[in-house]
């Protein structure tokens, strides 16, 4: 054998994973999420260790810019391997490897190993080149203290889809194009993390590499376009960083509109369909039940796992468009029965119980409970721990449960989970039987944890950040700026409650207050079709397509002054925007965001939480938060 490299390097150690999409500033490396306990250290230079990655599968996009900028980690330790963040330094290496001063070893290294690393202040990694029978394989040497630990690269790993000496992917790949070659390799790269040993067929993709987040993306797709790119399977586009239709007329840099649109550009040039949603599932081309399929986007993929039933890991960019060329993804994961049975049961029957249902109203309008979902969403990906979650209680809700909660419950639960997949018993369609549930609580060797009130109230708090950085005796901390809806994009229901409560009594719509709301090109024509578009416009309800409000980062979109407020009802956004815009961001229900776009002001007080968490101080929760950190 023969050593490659030694690396010695500080440590930075979480026991909470992070996304690097919305936690780590592409161009510094400084981490920006608001929630994690490494808010404001910086990654360069340092041997990174946290259990995984979570939330976007942007990650990937980071990491390359990343590495492409000179900011990266020397390593990255993980307690659990992740394709995500491997995928950026995998494309890194595969497209841009003259470019790159430093690609990180990337381990990862169990439970008992990592929860060792908390002591360490840094560590000595020393790669290993083996010349036996191992094919290549890189082995890695990390010394922590007395103890040294080997483990494996794994960007260096034996190609696993070779099973009795016989390659298992489709011969006609042979005399493609050149961008087709490279998709492969980096289908079979990734694969290998997993150990795949075979590629599945796909019906469909759905490609969430579309978004502007620095050179490297651009620059990236152009070369799949110049190397003779085609998708070979029917694929839609995720939100992309500008509305191309309207950058003008809203005031966006053109500069960025240039690049956001030449990434657009480049896609739709390897053969994808003008959807730009990062809501898919709304759109009549969802897949059915069962069917295999690649969909990167978080909120969709979850959805489309555990609402839809279809199978998609939870795919990095990058990754996504070189499985969309191939038309076949790695048989691991949640493509398969066996990896779709959950671990870990959430029991939320009685918060729902007692928080939920005495405060149903008779109909939307008249009841905020539409925001338990997110903020419940929110919480069972961040107890779930990795784990597929069989989540209880909820049967208690059927009657009342719609889609759109499920969407809004889906895009919380991927910001805090890894896992692409959650069961919801009698509700989603792999757990509504009885004995599919006696099987799956069988097989929930995790444990069976009880949601508790304190538990959602933290939660809650968590969401809706904005409130901890107001003063109460300061009159601008109670006005409201911006009302952002959309995240991920409205349905057509959604559009229909939304022109109900704002009817419901003849207030006009606040002259200072802007209601923007980000939704498909698709739903916009459906809404028109039913009068609800011309009603919301009348109200004064702006509208931007092509693009969500995770890309819209800058003003005058959003609010120039950096104390601003912005309203959502959306889990996902509460989460992530706080770090992409540095201004304050409350969460509310829909309903409380109508009334603040009529009033101009915000709830204050105990008034300011829900009905539902009303009988619980704020005092209490901020003296649990602290406790928590």
């Amino acid at each position: 054998m023969k050593k490659r490299r030694s690396i010695i390097g500080d440590v930075l150690y979480a026991k909470v994973g992070i996304s690097f999409w919305g936690g780590i500033d592409p161009l510094n490396g400084m981490v920006i999420d608001q929630t994690h306990p490494l808010l404001g250290q910086c990654i360069t230079d340092k041997i990174l260790c946290i259990p995984s990655g979570r939330g976007s599968c942007t990650g990937s996009q980071v990491m390359l810019e990343l590495l492409l900028n000179g900011k990266g980690p020397k390593a990255i330790i993980l307690r659990d391997a992740d394709s995500i963040l491997c995928t950026g330094a995998i494309i890194a290496e595969e497209f841009f490897m003259d470019e790159c001063p430093w690609i990180p070893v990337i381990s990862a290294v169990g439970k008992d190993h990592f929860d060792n690393l908390d002591t360490s202040s840094s560590l000595t990694i020393t790669e290993v080149e083996h010349d036996d029978d191992v094919d290549g394989e890189t082995r890695v040497e990390i010394v922590m203290g007395d103890e040294k630990l080997t483990t494996r690269n794994l960007l260096k790993l034996k190609d696993t889809l070779h099973q009795r000496g016989k390659l298992q992917v489709d011969a006609s790949i042979n005399g493609s194009s050149e961008a087709t070659v490279a998709a492969l390799r980096t289908v079979k790269r990734v694969a290998s993390i997993s150990n795949a040993t075979e590629l599945l067929p796909i019906t469909c993709a759905h490609i969430d590499a579309v978004t502007f987040i620095g050179q490297g993306g651009l620059r990236f797709a152009k070369k799949l376009v110049e190397m003779g790119g085609r998708v070979s399977v029917p694929t839609t586009l995720n939100s992309q960083s500008v509305d191309r239709r309207r950058w003008e007329i809203l005031g966006v840099d053109a500069g960025l509109a240039t690049n956001a649109n030449a990434v657009g550009d480049a896609y739709l040039q390897l053969g994808c369909q003008v959807s730009f949603t990062c809501a898919p599932y709304l759109l009549p081309t969802k897949p059915g039940f069962g069917e295999n399929i690649m969909w990167g986007e978080s909120n969709a993929v979850v959805y489309s796992n555990s609402v839809l039933g279809a199978r998609t890991e939870k795919y990095a960019d990058y990754f996504d468009i070189c499985a969309a060329i191939i038309g076949k993804v790695p048989n691991i994961g949640v493509h398969l029965d066996s990896n779709r049975r959950p671990k870990i049961i959430l029991d939320a029957t009685n918060i729902i119980q007692e928080l939920v249902l005495p405060n149903m109203g008779e109909s939307l309008l008249d009841s905020d409970v539409d925001s338990f979902f997110p903020v419940m969403g929110w919480l069972c990906g961040y107890l779930s721990d990795g784990h597929i979650p069989l989540i209880l209680g909820f049967d208690l809700l059927s009657n009342n449960i719609t889609q759109d909660n499920l969407k809004a419950f889906c895009a919380a639960y991927g910001t805090t989970g890894s896992a692409p997949l959650f069961h919801v018993a009698h509700i989603t369609p792999e757990a509504r039987t009885s004995s599919d549930l006696e099987s799956m609580i069988d097989g929930c060797i995790q444990g069976h944890l009880e949601i508790t009130a304190d538990q959602l109230r933290i939660a809650y708090t968590s969401l809706d950040g904005g409130a901890r950085q107001t003063n109460n005796d300061d009159t601008s901390s109670s006005q409201v700026d911006l009302i952002a809806l959309g995240n991920p994009h409205l349905s057509v229901t959604e559009l229909q409650q939304l022109a109900a409560m704002i009817s419901s009594d003849n207030r006009p719509k606040n002259n200072d207050v802007r209601v923007i709301v980000t939704l498909s090109r698709y739903i916009e024509s459906k809404g028109e079709e039913l009068g609800y578009i011309q009603q919301l416009k009348k109200f004064g309800v702006e509208f931007i397509n092509d693009t969500c409000w995770c890309m819209l980062l800058d003003p005058p979109i959003i609010p120039k002054q950096a104390n601003a407020n912005i309203l959502t009802n959306s889990g996902k956004y509460a989460h992530y925007g706080p770090a992409l815009t540095s201004r304050n961001l409350r969460f509310a229900s829909l309903r409380d965001c109508v009334e603040s776009a009529k009033s101009g002001r915000l709830r204050s007080g105990n008034m300011a939480r829900p009905q539902w968490l009303r009988s619980f101080s704020t005092n209490r929760v901020l003296s649990i938060l602290k406790r928590v950190k």
